[in-house]
């Protein structure tokens, strides 16, 4: 009985404690890229006058001078409101709808792949943003509202402990410290492409119609009717998107007519001239640097001044493009190198598979070289499959792993990561899709992994090495 007595009051403290935890403990992630949702969004209810409103992911982080635009657009006031395309693009319209008016022009730049083209949203990554705001879960809609009751438990626990331990400080571009007063990365700090041969092959860039999906047309569609009976309009414009990563641009044409067709929305400029060369960008096909920044930002200024009747060209001078940074090479364990298949890319090896001998082996250590030539990136389907495959070590040369590389690995326990610094490697968040693997971090880097840009969607499956 006193035993059952004891189960109750555990049951009837647990959630007092949770909500302690959660709410009346002080912002943990404030400091951190997720950090800035609170100032975008406050910058957004209180601007007043004509508002141009970018609605988007990182790529307008990293894409638009909203100063500069705003000295050209001087009836308007400029609103960027984009942030991180892993906590899902509807996020950001519930989060922009209540405070639209009369007159605003909604300029909606979701990146070109198929996560922020839909209706995902990621909770876990949502509780970061609004640590300390919490009055923001009144816009979203109900769905979306047990999501967040779902995910509060893991938020409020994680929050002590860094309550406890001290709270995550990035360093850089990824911290909340880079954003400038209008809510854009300041990309002085991105001063080149850093990509090896100047493209994450991890993640292509593709125009296919099933990149579009309808509960994502739906979902704006709604907003745009929303929005109309608020008086405001709502364009979609296209994203800056690296040339080389780019698969079918001839299909471009046809997705952007699908995709005028089913959200009932129209295109502002042509997507075409998004296109840019690798030279413009800084670490991701979305993310520009210092110099791509301006040349994006006159091509934005033109499709909205268009928007308005002026079609004229407007002279920008272009800025030199920067020479794209010098790859670095690591040495390290290649005992294994002869377990993967691979392709060359302007000297440069990716590992696209495993041979048979491969995929008999319980343990891989992904190679610094294959063939006398440094290893960057694992692709999509690297070990597909493997079941024999247990446990595997990434080391510090890897520059990005892509969707699915270890889908299907139904037997793998853990992700050996050497990397010192997480943002030195790009990740999609669904790394490890079909597997229990947890990801082993260097000691005393669990914090900068969880808080990190890249890998904070993978945060409940980040331990340390003991």
């Amino acid at each position: 009985m006193a035993r059952v007595r004891r189960i109750m009051l555990y049951l009837l403290i647990l959630p007092v404690l949770l909500f302690c935890c959660g709410f009346l403990l002080p912002p943990q992630y404030d400091a951190t890229f997720m950090g800035e949702l609170k100032p975008k969004t406050e910058r957004l209810d209180q601007t007043q006058g004509r508002r141009i409103i970018l609605v988007g992911g990182s790529a307008l982080a990293f894409g638009v001078d909203t100063e500069a635009m705003q000295k050209s657009l001087q009836s308007f006031q400029v609103v960027n409101f984009g942030l991180y395309a892993a906590l899902g693009t509807t996020v950001m319209l519930d989060l922009s709808l209540p405070a639209l008016q009369e007159g605003d022009i909604v300029i909606l730049i979701p990146e070109q792949q198929s996560q922020a083209l839909s209706g995902f949203f990621s909770a876990e990554i949502l509780w970061q943003g609004i640590d300390g705001a919490y009055d923001l879960l009144f816009r979203l809609p109900p769905e979306k509202q047990k999501a967040m009751l779902a995910a509060f438990p893991n938020f409020a626990g994680t929050k002590l402990r860094y309550f406890l331990t001290g709270k995550p400080m990035p360093e850089g571009v990824y911290a909340r410290s880079s954003f400038n007063e209008y809510g854009d990365v300041d990309t002085a700090l991105c001063d080149r492409n850093r990509m090896p041969g100047g493209v994450d092959e991890g993640t292509p860039i593709s125009f296919r119609k099933e990149m579009l999906s309808e509960e994502f047309a739906e979902a704006v569609r709604t907003y745009v009717k929303k929005a109309e009976k608020k008086g405001a309009a709502v364009w979609f414009a296209a994203c800056p998107m690296n040339r080389l990563a780019v698969e079918n641009e001839e299909e471009m044409d046809n997705f952007y007519s699908l995709l005028t067709e089913r959200m009932d929305i129209s295109i502002a400029g042509n997507p075409h001239e998004s296109i840019l060369p690798a030279g413009w960008f800084y670490d991701t096909n979305f993310h520009l640097n210092h110099a791509g920044r301006e040349v994006y930002t006159r091509i934005l200024l033109e499709a909205i001044l268009a928007i308005q009747g002026d079609r004229r060209a407007h002279a920008m001078e272009e800025p030199p493009m920067p020479l794209p940074a010098e790859t670095e090479e690591s040495a390290g364990n290649d005992a294994d190198a002869a377990c993967f298949l691979y392709e060359v890319r302007n000297g440069r090896v990716y590992l696209n598979g495993l041979t048979e001998a491969g995929r008999q082996q319980k343990a891989l250590t992904v190679p610094t070289h294959v063939a006398g030539l440094p290893a960057v990136g694992i692709m999509k389907d690297t070990f597909k499959d493997s079941v024999s495959l247990e446990e595997c070590t990434i080391q510090s040369n890897i520059r990005f792993i892509a969707e699915g590389a270890f889908a299907g690995c139904r037997n793998l326990a853990v992700i050996h990561l050497n990397l010192q610094r997480p943002s030195d490697c790009s990740v999609s968040p669904s790394l490890l899709i079909e597997t229990e693997a947890v990801l082993e971090v260097p000691s005393g880097r669990k914090k900068d992994y969880a808080a990190d840009y890249f890998w904070s969607p993978l945060a409940e499956r980040i331990r340390e090495t003991e």
